[in-house]
Parts: structure tokens; sequence; C-alpha cells
């Protein structure tokens, strides 16, 4: 695996974004020697079948409430007995701004561990400026500590309180910074559902953008897609990528 030229060197002058997704705590699971189920696998628990992962929330929450859509989804991807991988203690040490689509704690705890001072803001807050002598954590779909800031699809996000002056700060934000997508598979509806939220938000293509896909090969039909919506991809895990970060640009 060879890190991009362009993620490297904005790495190295901390204008980077670290956007990261749910594999991240799949993949700390597993180095934990457990197992947490990715979208088809939840889809076919609550589907009953193969289906789309956003079509089977639906119905879900449609067949039995609300409630039993989030009880469920919280012991799907509660991380309580798991701790933080080595891509959450590198990224909580070299990353100003990291946003993600996660929603358990494994920044926090990895912060804590380190004695980081993590600053932590929840969706309907405003996007901050990434300051290289701070750590934000934007957890942009919530946290499973408070129910309340939880959206899985977009149409539920749509009815949490909308984040102030969103298209105008990440607008701002992207005219110097390159966003890296970290801990989603092309395939995703999780990644397909923040690259077009983020996308939504700046008011057009994306620039400067790449994406980690984890977890193996990138199809042709995926390739071609995010290729021409502007995205460049090459394949790792997220602790693949720490660990190409740290050969080429040392620990934090």
């Amino acid at each position: 695996m060879t890190l991009p030229v362009q993620i490297i060197e904005a790495v190295g002058a901390n204008t980077c974004i670290l956007v990261s997704g749910r594999r991240a705590s799949i993949e700390a699971a597993s180095i934990a020697g457990e197992k947490r189920p990715a979208e088809s696998k939840m889809a076919r628990l609550m589907a009953g079948k193969k289906s789309h992962f956003g079509d089977a929330i639906k119905g879900y929450e449609s067949a039995k409430g609300i409630n039993a859509l989030r009880m469920f989804m919280l012991g799907q991807l509660n991380v309580s007995n798991i701790g933080p991988s080595a891509y959450h203690i590198d990224a909580v040490r070299r990353y100003p701004l990291i946003i993600c689509t996660s929603q358990d704690d494994l920044f926090e705890r990895a912060a804590k561990a380190e004695g980081i001072e993590l600053l932590v803001l929840e969706r309907g807050e405003p996007l901050p400026t990434p300051d290289p002598e701070k750590r934000v954590l934007y957890k942009m779909w919530g946290s499973l500590e408070k129910p309340d800031t939880l959206g899985w699809t977009p149409e539920q996000r749509a009815a949490l309180p909308a984040v102030p002056e969103f298209r105008k700060r990440l607008r701002k934000l992207l005219t110097k910074q390159t966003l890296f997508f970290v801990g989603y598979r092309a395939d995703d509806a999780e990644f397909a559902w923040v690259f077009e939220e983020l996308s939504e938000g700046f008011g057009g293509k994306l620039p400067r953008c790449h994406l980690a896909v984890a977890q193996g090969r990138i199809s042709d039909f995926y390739w071609q897609k995010w290729v021409w919506r502007g995205l460049l991809l090459f394949t790792a895990n997220p602790t693949e990528v720490t660990t190409g970060l740290v050969e080429v640009t040392g620990a934090r």
C-alpha cells in the first residue's frame, strides 16, 4: 500500500481533515478478537433476507417502531468492551479535526488514554476551524451515549437539528484542507450518505478528497462511480493507513 503524496503532504502541513467510518470500529473489534457486523449482515438481521441497508432500516422502523430500531442498533454498534486501535490513537495525535460517522466512543477513549485534550462536538453545532494546536472530534451522526442525537438514515438525520451555516463553513474549510475518508468501503451506504451530505454542504464536487477503501478490492463499477465524482481511491484498512503514515511522517 502506497499513500497518496497529497495525503502525506496535507498531513505534514496539518491541512488534512480525517473523515472516519464505522469499519474502523469493526477493525478494532476484530483486533480484540470480537466481531461486529458490517452493513450487509445488519441488513439481513433486520430484514430477514438480503436487503439494502437503508431499506432494511426503514422496514424495521416501520414494522417495530423507532425505539425498537434504536435498541437493535445500540446492540449492534456497542464497543464498550473493546479498546481503541492503533488507528484511533494515531488519529487523535495527528489530525486537528476528525469528522466521524461512527457513533461510538473509541476516539474519546483513545484521547483519554493518551492524555490528549479532545473537544467533542455533536451534530447541530457549527463546524470548527482546524487549529494545529488543538484536537476536535465532530460527531456528524451523533453519539451512542446520547440517543437523541442519533440518525441512521438521511431521513432520520434531516429531522435532527440543522448544522448552522454548514455550507458556508465547509466551503471555507475546503479551500485549504484535504478530505481523507478512512474506514469505509466504496459500496457502503454509510460512505455514499456521508459523501453526499458533504457534497451538498459544499455545494458541488468536493475538491481534494481521497478514500482508503477498507477490507477488499475495489470493483470496476464503484471505481468508476467515485472517480467520476472526483474521488481518488486506494485500498487500505485503517491500521494500514496508520502504519503508512508512521513510516513516512513519523509518529506524532
